[in-house]
């Protein structure tokens, strides 16, 4: 399935951000946890006050989830300072401005593009992020 059609199915769900981001990366684990998942909304939306963006926030969690070591000793750092570079900030106040349409065009691609590079952190040998070639293992 094509990421598009995953995050389109993940939207249906009424998924936030987060929950996005933990979703696709359990289920391309093949550990699906809808505890997990549920426990992801507490990050929607800068933790409900535009604090620290949720899909950077459970991005990160998800690296812990898929590899404890490699996200401590680097993906982490990775990760945060390519977020960073990317949209000139954590906090989804400094990068969206609280502005509801630019939540509405931006955060769609940040968890789009978010996605895709937790997926080569964690699968760098595969070049379909909608089919990690590790996924299940």
């Amino acid at each position: 399935m094509e990421l598009q059609e995953r995050l389109f199915r993940s939207r249906m769900k009424g998924y936030c951000c987060s929950q996005t981001i933990m979703a696709l990366c359990t289920e391309d684990l093949g550990r699906e946890n809808e505890d997990l998942i549920d426990a992801m909304a507490a990050f929607c939306n800068g933790m409900g006050h535009g604090k620290i963006c949720g899909t950077l926030a459970s991005a990160v969690a998800a690296l812990y989830v898929a590899n404890a070591s490699a996200a401590q000793n680097y993906m982490q750092d990775e990760l945060m300072d390519w977020f960073n570079d990317q949209y000139g900030g954590y906090d989804c106040f400094d990068i969206i401005r609280d502005d509801p349409v630019m939540c509405l065009n931006l955060c769609p691609v940040i968890v789009e593009e978010t996605y895709t590079k937790l997926s080569e952190l964690l699968w760098p040998e595969s070049n379909d992020v909608a089919f990690p070639k590790y996924a299940g293992q």
